[in-house]
């Protein structure tokens, strides 16, 4: 990160953030209502065994790793009629006796931040990891979706390298009725991700800027039909394959019953080159089906994007992600997960070494000893295809023992 405008950039919207969560503190110390704070500690202590864990296509080099896990987190959570607070720090340490350079100490830290008037709603939403680069490149399952627009689009799959990765997101949005039906909905959000410097990684640093404004319609009391433009900027550090883009979309979303969404959206995205000037347009698509029963809940989606990533530009990206939750019993839960994603060019390039094919898959089963105290066996395949590159294939499981005395109900 010597890029000086990139710094600029970045303590301009550290900035921001710093402004929003002070912004956010005193709207909780002036609000008239009672507060209501509540705190949601969780300890785990992990046994891990992966029989390739940089997804190496060559079996002579795949790496065979057994350690253990701690991982700790402390959800600080406040709630009024009209605003709600989340911020979740959060410190995972893995090791690996007989291979210490896969060893990492991460760091996390989210905040989530929702504020409605009469006729208004604004809400930040913002997240710092700084972990290995890989755990962070993997294309994770995850079982905890509260909204399926906010899975990432950003993994490239590069497991191989020993260097970390910082990664800052914030997401600020607001939304104005004019009557009651029809809205105005508008969204910015700015990620920079840079990376360890390293001669054995392709990975590169880069800022990803968005700018979105969209005017909806309620067309009945469950389903909301939508147009939106929008805008985005993406550099990277090298200065090539620099990316500016606008785009259109138009789409409906239902709550076909108490229990079931539907949403439906495509659209389009042209994007220049800044360093050619050339231009190439792609369809982008966005369908999701969310379920939520008693006992079981339900995620389908596909997506096409034209997204951002560390491999130095921007890609068309077709996205599949599936979760599936179920209680059998009030001590036992299971989980199944997919996420698969395939890139490709956006422009007309013979060959293009970014192209790249990968899906993983996991299954968890957690059973509850006591009211605080659970165990989780958790099993990940992972399987990764980059042209000539070979195709690899990883097998992961973990065991878990978990500390979770009380649990925040949003």
């Amino acid at each position: 990160m010597n890029n000086p405008s990139k710094q600029a950039a970045f303590s301009a919207v550290r900035g921001v953030a710093v402004a929003a969560v002070v912004t956010a503190g005193l709207a909780l110390t002036t609000s008239a209502v009672a507060q209501e704070w509540r705190f949601q500690p969780e300890i785990g202590f992990g046994l891990e065994y992966d029989d390739n864990a940089r997804l190496q296509a060559d079996s002579a080099l795949e790496q065979e790793i057994d350690g253990y896990l701690i991982d700790a987190s402390l959800a600080i959570a406040y709630n009024t009629q009209r605003t709600s607070f989340e911020l979740t720090p959060r410190l995972r340490s893995r090791v690996y006796d007989e291979i210490p350079d896969v060893d990492s100490d991460d760091q996390f830290l989210d905040f989530d931040f929702n504020h409605v008037t009469l006729k208004s709603e604004f809400g930040i939403r913002s997240s710092f990891n700084r972990e290995s680069v890989r755990t962070a490149e993997r294309a994770d399952p995850d079982f905890d979706v509260d909204d399926p627009n906010e899975i990432p689009i950003d993994e490239t799959g590069d497991t191989f390298s020993n260097e970390r990765r910082e990664r800052f997101q914030i997401a600020p949005q607001w939304s104005y009725k004019f009557t009651e039906r029809t809205s105005l909905d508008l969204r910015a959000s700015y990620t920079d991700v840079s990376y360890d410097e390293s001669l054995v990684s392709f990975l590169v640093d880069y800022t990803d800027w968005r700018l979105e404004g969209a005017l909806s319609r309620n067309l009945s009391e469950r389903t909301r039909a939508y147009f939106g433009v929008g805008m985005r900027q993406f550099e990277n550090e090298l200065g090539v394959n620099d990316v500016d883009g606008v785009g259109a979309r138009v789409g409906i979303q239902s709550d076909i019953s108490e229990t079931t969404l539907v949403q439906a959206e495509i659209g389009y995205e042209e994007t220049e080159r800044s360093l050619t000037g050339e231009s190439d347009g792609n369809f982008v698509a966005n369908f999701n089906i969310v379920r939520r029963l008693e006992t079981v809940s339900l995620l389908a989606q596909y997506r096409r994007d034209v997204a951002a990533g560390g491999n130095g530009r921007v890609t068309a990206r077709d996205s599949l992600n599936f979760t599936l939750q179920k209680q059998f019993t009030e001590r036992v839960t299971g989980d199944l997960g997919l996420r698969a994603f395939q890139t490709e060019s956006i422009d007309d390039q013979a060959v293009n070494f970014q192209e790249l094919d990968y899906a993983e898959f996991r299954a968890a089963l957690n059973v509850a000893l006591s009211r605080a105290f659970s165990v989780e066996g958790d099993y990940r395949h992972a399987r990764r295809e980059r042209g000539n590159a070979g195709e690899a294939d990883s097998n992961a499981f973990i065991l878990w023992l978990i500390y979770r005395p009380t649990e925040i109900v949003r």
